[in-house]
């Protein structure tokens, strides 16, 4: 993330506010994707300049292999957003066969006192600035004293900078931004420094047998702290001295999740605490632990626990919270006498997360802030204590960026804003250097012929994907940079973008009409959406605590959905109107019959794995088929056109994925292929049931090493 000399630039009646991210029209936001706003500052930042197509892209998407057909896509949405004219352009200039020229004229802002006389123009936050004509140029440094201007200019609007107090506690929050990719194999999930900066504490082989290894920073030399086994590892932490480490696994094809203590240079780890989640966290003076257990009951969803460091003894719960709320991971104050908590629910995709802070000696609660998040996933205290760094998104910004926030104010800034998803978090005692991960998702559309499963045909990255009754897919993908739905061809063919919203546009489901339905947090929350199959007259169909979508009935009438809460089958009339639950049992993997009269589902019966299909009507079982010595995949279990059987997908021992069909009438399945180790995001079967659209792939996660956030 290299640091913006410039704030924002304006253009006709827009503003391009280069530290929210947001293309303003008025002082209002104009949605855009966040490639489609990289394709805008690439553009505005060389104003005037022809920018080459292979240069847009190498900008664009950076060490990613696009096709140019993406670059095509981007510059005509952003003509649209900007109501520009390809055959007569105000704004965006096509050079045949080279590339693009941004021609309207551009101007930046001087300083925020009104010293210069320019004119003046509302910011995003309200202010008034003033501006002067500007001379665009590639980002180069500049000199002292235009950045004292910038200084004058901006240091009114707190989230453009760290207070001093902020600065002292984290000589990073000061530093110019200067990072270095620890590790490039996409394998490493986990890694925290230590307390002087010198090593990092990382696992390695996520997606297969892992291990622990320890890197001294200064001579790139790396010891293996735990062998590896095929146990997934959680969650780390180092006690303040550096001497033991803490970390949290699980079996691969287990759901208990334990905390061990191992010495930092090696040895036999002590288990001391069981049932946890991954987030952990050691006292200054490295006398607690403190952890997450979560029952997931009606009554404790989840709660806050300490107990003595070394041996797990002398557990005591701090905190706890109802379904659905949830609590995240967790950090002891520098003065070790509270204990900063993330705390919110994400289910229904709206902006419910937040930061609270808990006394460890009396139990009192208190937000740190007001400001809410989609999702919280790490903190970090600044060291002495006048706020934390936290990894989080707020939607509709996908990405998970780095933002600090104060204790004193509750007020809350980003401090990174370019296009990697950031992890977890780890900051050195003096607040020099900060180790995070991050993750990359690498899933693909593709067609399997079920004949054969070595038939194959990749189609495009994405998210989910579904067959039409017209033997169309239609998928979400981030290939412009968001969530947005997308349809193509089962050969390949006529791929097209049918939403472009900041928000998420996800799951899509069609029936035997014109109309495809999808969810979007567009309103504030995951709700059932509406529109035709090229993308037109997209509706919001439901209104209260919406959820995902699942299918449609045959008729035509009915959309079947997942509540975004509860997790239960609802129903809503595809023209939208009245929302009414179907089937009462919380469900994670769940399918409609095509005629709409049954459900099936997995589920696990005392030590036995089922599937199991039960009656919409009166909710009773009509037949169940156990599963042996394999684990359901996540939410991959699809009805076949004729409603005579199932395919689903499988995987032993977490590993080789595998698809199945089972028929109603015979008690045995019939493997159809398999799938190799990839995780499988969803599954839907072609209208002649002969052939399955399958997303499979991954996550990428690495390691980055941070000593400026400037």
């Amino acid at each position: 993330m290299p640091p913006e000399t410039i704030e924002f630039y304006e253009f006709g009646d827009f503003r391009l506010d280069l530290s929210q991210r947001v293309l303003l029209r008025g002082g209002k936001p104009v949605p855009v994707t966040p490639k489609v706003f990289s394709t805008l500052k690439q553009l505005v930042e060389n104003s005037g300049r022809l920018l080459e197509k292979n240069e847009m892209m190498r900008l664009i998407w950076h060490d990613t292999v696009v096709e140019e057909s993406n670059l095509t896509a981007n510059i005509k949405t952003l003509r649209k957003a900007l109501g520009d004219d390809a055959a007569h352009p105000t704004f965006i200039e096509t050079v045949p066969r080279r590339g693009y020229r941004f021609i309207a004229a551009v101007t930046e802002p001087a300083n925020g006192n009104g010293l210069n006389g320019g004119p003046a123009f509302p910011s995003a936050n309200g202010t008034v600035e003033q501006h002067r004509p500007a001379t665009l140029r590639p980002r180069v440094l500049i000199g002292a004293a235009v950045l004292a201007l910038a200084a004058g200019a901006f240091a009114s609007v707190y989230l453009l900078a760290p207070t001093k107090a902020d600065s002292a506690a984290a000589p990073i929050l000061s530093s110019t931004f200067a990072s270095e990719q620890l590790t490039t194999n996409g394998t490493v999930l986990h890694a925290i420094i230590t307390p002087d900066g010198r090593n990092v504490v990382y696992t390695d082989g996520f997606g297969g047998d892992q291990s622990i290894w320890l890197r001294d920073l200064e001579t790139s030399n790396n010891v293996e702290i735990v062998p590896p086994s095929a146990d997934e590892y959680v969650g780390l932490a180092l006690s303040p001295d550096a001497k033991f480490l803490y970390f949290v696994r699980r079996p691969k094809t287990g759901t208990a999740k334990d905390i061990y203590r191992v010495p930092i240079f090696g040895g036999v780890p002590t288990k001391i605490a069981g049932d946890t989640e991954g987030w952990i966290s050691i006292s200054p003076d490295g006398g607690t632990i403190s952890f997450i257990r979560c029952p997931y009951t009606d009554e404790e969803n989840c709660s806050l626990w300490i107990a003595d460091a070394a041996t797990g003894n002398d557990q005591r719960r701090l905190a706890t919270r109802r379904s659905p709320i949830r609590l995240g991971d967790n950090k002891f104050s520098p003065d070790g006498r509270s204990i900063a908590v993330a705390v919110g629910q994400s289910q229904n995709q709206s902006n419910e997360f937040g930061l609270a802070e808990i006394d460890i000696e009396s139990g009192a609660e208190r937000d740190l802030s007001r400001e809410k998040f989609f999702n919280i996933r790490s903190l970090a205290w600044l060291p002495n204590g006048s706020g934390l760094l936290l990894t989080a998104s707020r939607i509709p910004t996908k990405h998970y960026r780095i933002w600090e926030v104060s204790v004193e104010t509750g007020r809350v800034r980003p401090v990174t804003t370019d296009s990697e998803s950031y992890d977890r978090l780890s900051l050195d005692a003096r607040g020099d250097v900060l180790v995070s991960s991050f993750a990359r998702q690498d899933f693909q559309l593709s067609v399997l012929n079920g004949k054969d499963g070595a038939d194959r045909r990749p189609l495009a990255d994405a998210s989910q994907g579904t067959f039409a009754q017209n033997g169309r897919i239609f998928f979400s993908s981030i290939m412009s940079g968001n969530d947005e739905v997308w349809s193509v061809n089962a050969d390949g063919s006529d791929r097209r973008q049918l939403t472009n919203d900041p928000a998420d546009d996800i799951l899509p489901t069609a029936g035997g009409g014109d109309l495809v339905f999808f969810s979007s947090n567009r309103s504030g929350r995951s709700q059932v959406w509406r529109m035709h199959a090229d993308g037109s007259d997209q509706v919001q169909i439901t209104q209260n605590e919406g959820g995902l979508p699942l299918s449609v009935s045959k008729d035509g009438r009915w959309v079947f959905y997942r509540h975004g809460l509860q997790r239960t089958l609802w129903r809503v009339a595809t023209s939208g109107g009245h929302e009414e639950s179907v089937f009462n049992k919380p469900l994670n993997e769940v399918a409609v019959s095509p005629d709409g009269s049954r459900v099936a589902y997995f589920e696990r019966k005392g030590r036995t794995k089922v599937l199991e299909i039960a009656s919409l009507t009166d909710g009773e079982g009509a037949w169940t088929f156990e599963i042996d010595d394999q684990t359901p995949a996540f939410n991959n279990v699809a009805w076949m056109p004729d409603g005579r059987g199932l395919a689903y997908v499988l995987s032993i021992d977490g590993g080789t994925k595998s698809l199945w069909l089972q028929p109603i009438e015979n008690v045995s399945p019939i493997k159809i292929a398999d799938l190799g180790p990839d995780s499988v995001n969803s599954l839907s079967v072609a209208p002649d049931g002969k052939s399955f659209a399958i997303v499979q792939g991954g996550w990428k996660h690495d390691a980055v090493l941070i000593r400026g956030l400037r």
